[in-house]
């Protein structure tokens, strides 16, 4: 595959079980950063845009591929965040860290169930998913297994993490994209 992004753009790959934080962290280093970053949701792209089911080989996942791909590509730094189960998306975000010219993190949420399914009571998708669904799609220890990897563990606050994260990459501000007002 062809490199992307540049030597200065960050690729953040924040990954976990539902409801342990994920999208509140990519929220959150997003409005820290400001513009120019690009927050990839694998909720949005498999279940709102496609309206598919999670399973392997489907057209979500080359469909996340080619969206961070493109946005690194044109000068934003990138936060890929979802379950991302490896089964099913771990060659795909592999292949993202190999192909990425820039700075990378990889995290990982490693939380209790219980604790995933007190974190999911307070949100509004709590209305739809349910605690046996959540329980089904558990994963206590789905780790990428590449270098660097880092676990988020029960006692990093989203501040904690996002300010780690940030450290981490260096990262201090947004893209090359300008407010657009």
């Amino acid at each position: 595959m062809a490199r992307i992004g540049t030597v200065d753009s960050r690729l953040v790959v924040v990954r976990g079980n539902s409801g342990s934080g994920k999208s509140s962290t990519a929220r959150a280093i997003r409005e820290r950063l400001g513009y120019g970053v690009a927050w990839v949701e694998q909720d949005y792209l498999r279940r709102t845009l496609l309206r598919e089911h999670d399973r392997p080989n489907q057209p979500n996942i080359g469909l996340i591929d080619l969206t961070v791909r493109y946005a690194l590509d044109q000068g934003y730094h990138v936060v890929l965040e979802g379950i991302l189960y490896e089964p099913t998306y771990g060659a795909m975000v592999r292949q993202l860290l190999a192909d990425h010219r820039g700075v990378t993190g990889v995290y990982y949420f490693q939380l209790p169930f219980e604790e995933t399914i007190k974190r999911h009571s307070t949100r509004a998708l709590a209305n739809e998913v349910t605690t046996e669904q959540m329980r089904g799609w558990y994963q206590p220890q789905d780790l990428l297994g590449v270098p660097n990897e880092q676990i988020i563990d029960l006692d990093s606050t989203i501040d904690t993490t996002v300010t780690r994260i940030l450290a981490d990459l260096t990262w201090t501000e947004g893209g090359s994209i300008a407010d657009p007002i």
